[in-house]
């Protein structure tokens, strides 16, 4: 029998909940959030239709799961490429945008769901709890390249500038808006652009002083 009509067996409470968020996290990828159910996502993972809903009791909230999966996925390879890039501040944080791009490129999951599905209430906690470590991790490596005196509001507005040009430029690939290469050449490519403005950024913040 195929993957998606045989049952599985032995799952434990947990490890069935993190099964669906992986094969939802699959789906999204292939599909997008308008391809997405709770029905076929449990037929991926090989259970029945009625199982997901010990764990999730609707479609949304089985999406908003997927949703935090995903910012959480996104803020730990950030912080690894952070990490591994060395001591240098500049560097520490161009880093995020490869990491960033190559994440996009290589997962082509759930941005739909991120940036345009509009979660009710009930389903915003875990991806608000997610969304700030995202934040506080991207706002640490800010604060180390730019002046100790510079205010939370201008460091939240240079963030907001770094990831939105990593942002735009992955998405525009993911729509085959550039001749196609290679994912880590796209990867390196953001990591010169976001090293561009943060420099460019460092320049003219010393002009002005």
């Amino acid at each position: 029998m195929s993957r998606s009509t045989t049952p599985k067996r032995g799952y434990h409470h947990g490890d069935l909940r993190a099964e669906l968020i992986r094969e939802g996290l699959a789906l999204l990828a292939e599909t997008g959030v308008a391809g997405f159910s709770v029905a076929k996502v449990a037929a991926r993972a090989g259970v029945s239709s009625a199982a997901p809903y010990r764990h999730f009791p609707d479609r949304d909230s089985l999406l908003a799961a997927c949703a935090a999966g995903i910012i959480g996925n996104i803020t730990d390879v950030l912080i690894e490429a952070a990490e591994g890039a060395g001591p240098d501040p500049v560097d520490r944080l161009a880093a995020t945008a490869g990491a960033y791009t190559r994440y996009v490129l290589g997962h082509r999951a759930g941005l739909d769901l991120l940036y345009s599905y509009d979660f009710a209430e009930p389903h915003r906690q875990a991806i608000q709890e997610e969304t700030r470590r995202f934040t506080a991790a991207l706002m640490t490596l800010a604060s180390d390249v730019l002046p100790q005196d510079t205010s939370w509001a201008d460091t939240a507005d240079f963030v907001y500038v770094h990831l939105s040009t990593t942002h735009g430029y992955a998405t525009l690939l993911l729509k085959g808006a550039r001749p196609p290469r290679g994912v880590e050449d796209h990867a390196a490519r953001a990591v010169t652009a976001a090293r561009d403005h943060i420099t460019g950024h460092l320049l003219r913040l010393r002009e002005d002083s």
